[in-house]
C-alpha cells in the first residue's frame, strides 16, 4: 500500500499549458431577425485570441437581409459601433432569409429558414421560505426554442442594494436530443426576486441547424466541466468564408407577469 501511494504522488509533476494563440481577426457574426416588427440587429465584431478580452467591433461594413423579393439594408449605429440596424420590418414564415456581409473586400454569407413557435407556458415560480425570496420554475419539455428571461425589481431598492443590480437575465434552451452533457452539467446560478418583480419571457423558435449551433456553444460554456465534458473544438456557423458566429431568423412570442 506504500509502495503504491508511493509511486501514485511521485508521478506528479506540475504541466505548464502552452496555448497556440494568433491573430486570426475573423469574422464574427451575432444577428436574430424576427417576427416582430421593429429595427432589426446584426452584430459585427472580430475574434479575440485573449481570453476573457471585450469585444472588438467591426465598423464600416455593408450589410444586407433579403427574403428573394425584398432587400434590406442595415446602418451602423454612431453610438454602438459594430452595431447594425435596419429600418422596421418582420420575418415571416415560408420565407428563407439571407445575410451578406462585405468586410474589407471579403463577402460573408448565410442563411435562415424560419419555424413557427409555440405559445409559452403558464410562468410557475416558487417561493423559498428561507429567504423570503422567490425563483423561476423551468419547464423542460415541448418544442426547440430558446426562452430569455429577463427580471426587474428596481422598484425595492434594498433589494437592489443586496443583490448589486435592480436587473438579471437568464437563458434556457430546449433541444431535440437529451444530451448527457445537459443533465450532468455544471450547477448553475439561481435567480431569487423579491414581490413586485416584472418578469419578461421571450420565446424564440430554433431550427434544427440552429440547434446545433447552440448544442456546440452549450458544450464549450455551460455544459463545460460537467460530469461527461468532451472534447473541446470549434462552435458550429453558419457563416461562409470562414466567418464565425451564427445568423437566424426566429419567430418570437412574448409575454410579461408582476409577481404579487
Amino acid at each position: 500500500m506504500i509502495l503504491a501511494i508511493l509511486l501514485i504522488t511521485g508521478c506528479e509533476k506540475p504541466v505548464e499549458w502552452i496555448f497556440d494563440s494568433r491573430e486570426l481577426n475573423l469574422l464574427v457574426v451575432d444577428g436574430i431577425i424576427t417576427n416582430e416588427l421593429k429595427s432589426q440587429h446584426i452584430s459585427l465584431s472580430v475574434s479575440n485570441p485573449e481570453i476573457n478580452e471585450g469585444r472588438q467591433p467591426v465598423s464600416g461594413a455593408f450589410v444586407t437581409v433579403d427574403d428573394g423579393m425584398n432587400t434590406y439594408f442595415f446602418s451602423e449605429s454612431m453610438d454602438e459601433p459594430g452595431n447594425y440596424f435596419s429600418t422596421p420590418f418582420q420575418a415571416v414564415i415560408d420565407s428563407r432569409y439571407h445575410l451578406m456581409v462585405v468586410w474589407e473586400a471579403d463577402t460573408f454569407e448565410a442563411w435562415s429558414d424560419i419555424e413557427p413557435v409555440t405559445p409559452l407556458d403558464t410562468l410557475v415560480y416558487s417561493y423559498n421560505k428561507s429567504n423570503r425570496l422567490f425563483r423561476y420554475n423551468h419547464t423542460a419539455g415541448g418544442q426547440p426554442a430558446m426562452i430569455k428571461i429577463f427580471y426587474d425589481w428596481s422598484t425595492d431598492t434594498t433589494y437592489c442594494a443586496l443583490y448589486g443590480s435592480c436587473m438579471a437575465q437568464e437563458t434556457w434552451y430546449i433541444l431535440d436530443n437529451v444530451d448527457v452533457n445537459a443533465v450532468f452539467s455544471p450547477e448553475r446560478e439561481v435567480i431569487y426576486f423579491p414581490f413586485g418583480t416584472v418578469i419578461v419571457r421571450q420565446k424564440y423558435s430554433l431550427t434544427g441547424e440552429h440547434q446545433e449551433f447552440v448544442r456546440s456553444l452549450l458544450m464549450e460554456t455551460d455544459w463545460s466541466g460537467g460530469m461527461f465534458d468532451v472534447q473541446h473544438g470549434n462552435v458550429a456557423t453558419n457563416i461562409s468564408n470562414g466567418g464565425l458566429g451564427y445568423f437566424a431568423a426566429c419567430m418570437v412570442v412574448k409575454d410579461t407577469i408582476l409577481v404579487q
